[in-house]
């Protein structure tokens, strides 16, 4: 990459007013200093500016992939619907409408790739033919589409993005272990070079599958995911546990079925009957939506907890659950919504439990009668005890499976690692013959960093509110913005980008036409860590000089400056270095 350019040649255009279309700060700072332009609703147009910070980002992340034993390739983007149909995924992605798939001219289905792991696992099967070939980790940096409902925020929810994937490959447990431990030790080392504030959290592995994943998590107000955490633990809300509050029971006794007229509600029966909501039964019909067919299912979970569909989608290997019609739940319970309950039941459900329910004897709880309730209900004397499973939201201040109390905040996914074990290899039929000549299916790794959502993260943390973007020096775009502020000082200028060039210092030129006031502005706007004004004391052999980062300012000497910020450059890249020791060394 170039160490400077002038700013003529980078095609620069900022906005005088921050555009109203943009849905937070991070987005329109973007926009309007000309990083992106929108092509269409999720899809965006790279700037050079953009362009050169998307690729100091992806050098950095393949360089610590690399240094882990990853080997960087390239897979189709357009892929062919064979492989997907042989795991399953397809009607998946065909259902959740997540993924654009089309038939070509012969009549073939194909998709664009918003994931990889049919192309890479069956590119493995057929480069690999001996164990010792193993452990191997691909890893390419390339476009992924998702055909997303509301596309927003950006970078954040776009339908166009570029991502880092990779996929380990080992013959067993063991092996796939140690190849995960190392994907994770890039990781901290990749965010935290880069100086990002983020924490791991136990996440969902959705549509993609495996038996554990975590996510990586940059901490900001405008994530779209919600982290359960404390000192030792931390989980996406799709996943944490924590142990239910203690409820206020009511006294056991025979059950009764009592009136409640127009009380349809939990709060409202509550109210009426003089019980806590912790003391009520709460019954809800929820249809699993799987690839051929949709199953009802009754769940049962106590008054004053939510329901999480992730939990039970997981638990019964489903695609989705999603609140059932009020149609299907009188089909089903024989009962309207807001009476239902695990009394008077007229069909045959599916039926489980909370574990917030687990070891109550005396509770509250729909009947199947409009304006009527039980009282007294004792799971397994009243109704056939069900399966007990974590389905439960959990929430602040709940204690944690580490005996903690749970904060939350908001947070973006940069980053997600899974063990997927033998889920894909198997489907394809990819692996190798071991020692004792068994054939053994690939134990798969898979990685992803969203590089477009880290650069949104990143924004979001270095961001002035009033003035713009602070970009840090290891992924900004240049280094150092030049303004000479006068026309027969532009000789001087290149001359000074030319001199930081040779001490390793990238710098953008500024060499607009425009007011002083109009230029500076622009500075602030485009968000180059380091600034140089080329004016009226450079007679008198002197720069103006303005760390954004930290704010240090001042007139510096022409002789001195090009030392001044190698030096800084130089600090820069060893903090960096350290805050990466740092972080793989507390893991």
């Amino acid at each position: 990459m170039k160490k400077n350019l002038k700013a003529s040649q980078v095609g620069i255009r900022t906005l005088r007013e921050m555009p109203s279309g943009a849905d937070n700060a991070t987005h329109a700072w973007l926009l309007r200093g000309g990083f992106l332009y929108q092509h269409s609703s999720g899809i965006y147009c790279f700037t050079a500016l953009m362009y050169r910070v998307e690729q100091k980002l992806s050098e950095i992340i393949a360089d610590e992939i690399t240094e882990e034993g990853g080997s960087h390739i390239r897979l189709p983007i357009l892929q062919s619907a064979e492989l997907w149909k042989e795991t399953g995924r397809w009607g998946v992605y065909k259902h959740a409408k997540l993924m654009f798939q089309f038939e070509d001219r012969k009549g073939r289905d194909f998709g664009l790739s918003p994931t990889a792991e049919e192309a890479c696992c069956d590119l493995a099967k057929h480069m690999i033919t001996s164990a010792a070939q193993l452990p191997l980790n691909l890893f390419q940096q390339n476009m992924k589409f998702r055909d997303e409902l509301r596309p927003r925020s950006g970078l954040l929810r776009s339908r166009e993005f570029i991502m880092m994937d990779a996929y380990s490959f080992d013959i067993d447990d063991a092996g796939l272990d140690v190849s995960y431990r190392r994907m994770r030790k890039a990781y901290h080392a990749i965010f935290s070079k880069i100086g990002m504030r983020y924490i791991t959290v136990e996440a969902d592995s959705g549509a993609i599958g495996g038996a554990m994943s975590e996510e990586f998590m940059s901490i900001s107000e405008i994530g779209e995911d919600t982290l359960l955490f404390n000192d030792g633990y931390a989980a996406n809300v799709e996943r944490a546990r924590s142990t239910p509050t203690e409820p206020v029971r009511i006294a056991d006794g025979e059950m009764e079925i009592v009136d409640t007229p127009d009380a349809n509600t939990i709060e409202k029966v509550a109210r009426h009957m003089g019980i806590s909501p912790t003391a009520f039964i709460k019954s809800m019909v929820f249809e699993l939506l799987h690839e051929d067919r949709k199953e009802p299912v009754l769940v049962l979970i106590r008054g004053d907890y939510s329901v999480n569909p992730i939990k039970l989608a997981n638990h019964f290997g489903a695609l989705e659950a999603e609140p059932a019609s009020p149609e299907t739940v009188e089909a089903v319970t024989g009962s309207k919504p807001g009476w239902v309950g695990p009394i008077g039941l007229k069909g045959e459900i599916r039926t489980i439990a909370d574990e917030s329910l687990k070891g109550l004897t005396s509770l509250a709880s729909g009947c199947g009668q409009a304006g009527r309730h039980a009282n007294r209900v004792c799971p397994g004397r009243d109704f056939p005890l069900p399966d007990f499973v974590d389905l439960r939201t959990a929430r602040e201040g709940e204690i944690a499976p580490n005996g903690k109390p749970l904060e939350t905040c908001k947070g973006i996914e940069v980053g997600h690692v899974f063990k997927l074990g033998d889920k894909y290899s198997k489907a394809l039929n990819a692996g190798v013959t071991d020692s004792t000549q068994t054939f053994r299916h690939f134990q798969m790794g898979c990685y992803g960093i969203g590089t477009t959502r880290v650069i949104s993260a990143l924004i979001d943390q270095n961001c002035d509110d009033e003035k713009g973007i602070v970009w840090p020096l290891l992924v900004a775009p240049f280094h150092v913005h030049i303004v000479p502020l006068k026309a027969d000082l532009m000789a001087a200028a290149e001359a000074l980008g030319a001199d930081l060039a040779l001490a390793g210092v990238e710098s953008l030129v500024d060499d607009r036409k425009g007011t002083a006031g109009a230029l500076l502005k622009d500075t602030d706007i485009i968000g180059l860590p380091l600034r140089i004004i080329v004016g009226r004391d450079f007679q008198d052999g002197n720069v103006e000089f303005l760390n954004r980062i930290d704010g240090d300012k001042g007139l510096v000497a022409r002789d001195a400056i090009v030392a001044k910020i190698a030096g800084l450059l130089g600090q820069a890249e060893h903090e960096a270095e350290v805050r990466k020791a740092n972080a793989i060394a507390g893991q």
